[in-house]
């Protein structure tokens, strides 16, 4: 009995312990809290001053100026398209022969050459601008992936040193709108593949630009002037006779 009230009496004083502890916290975190919003509203914090900002902000501005204007753009898209012919050609000829193949469907640009039939349009940066993107519109038109733009090489020679020059020319002559002025937005550009092939000018003996040469199995035709694509290649369909040459000529035209 004895020791049945010394528990119960230990008990009640654990309790009330317990809640004093309780209480006495809760009041401690309350003044705690209380006392560090007000030093928070009494805080000052002054920040270093940043000696190097503004010459960051110039430099900056510099890079973002570089970086969209056109001389630059232009040099990206040229990377671009050097990158996709030299490093990834392998893995972008599959999707881009699907993907132009299916543009073309979809303008009903069906090609018109059969698989033995080549068109080689022979140029030279020695030619005016526009008339060589009037060829490249009408290369557009046409659409026959057995149609090719073919230059000798490099503008101004093959040295790589000159890559650059070349680069920046076809940039050019690919604009869509040919005097498209200078902005940070870039132009918009025809893909048209130039083919860069000293071997065809040899192969076909071209001694002047511009010039088309067709070839059918054994038989080639040749025909060297400064005239519009559509009557070079009316010229040399007087004596072919090819019905895929016609459908070339009627879509240059616009009559089919």
């Amino acid at each position: 009995m004895l020791r049945q009230l010394i528990f119960c009496l230990a008990l009640v004083c654990f309790s009330a312990g317990v809640s004093c502890a309780v209480e006495m916290g809760e009041s401690d975190v309350s003044r705690i809290m209380k006392k560090a919003r007000e030093d928070a509203k009494n805080i000052k914090m002054n920040l270093p001053v940043n000696r190097y900002q503004k010459d960051g902000m110039k430099a900056a501005e510099r890079t973002s100026k570089l970086f969209h204007s056109p001389e630059f753009q232009e040099r990206i898209q040229c990377e671009q398209q050097r990158l996709e012919k030299e490093v990834f050609a392998d893995f972008t000829k599959p999707w881009k022969k699907k993907a132009r193949q299916t543009a073309i469907e979809q303008k009903g640009r069906g090609g018109n050459l059969a698989a033995n039939e080549k068109v080689y349009l022979f140029i030279s940066s020695s030619i005016p601008d526009e008339t060589v993107h009037a060829y490249i519109v009408d290369l557009d038109k046409v659409a026959d992936p057995n149609v090719s733009l073919v230059m000798r090489g490099f503008v101004g020679g093959i040295a790589m040193a000159r890559a650059k020059k070349g680069q920046s020319y076809f940039s050019r002559i690919l604009k869509k709108e040919l005097d498209c002025p200078r902005t940070q937005t870039p132009c918009e550009r025809y893909q048209v593949p130039i083919i860069l092939k000293s071997s065809l000018f040899t192969k076909y003996g071209i001694t002047r630009v511009p010039a088309v040469a067709y070839e059918h199995d054994d038989n080639s035709f040749l025909i060297q002037g400064d005239a519009g694509l559509d009557y070079l290649l009316e010229k040399i369909n007087r004596e072919a006779k090819s019905t895929g040459l016609a459908s070339l000529i009627k879509k240059i035209r616009g009559t089919m």
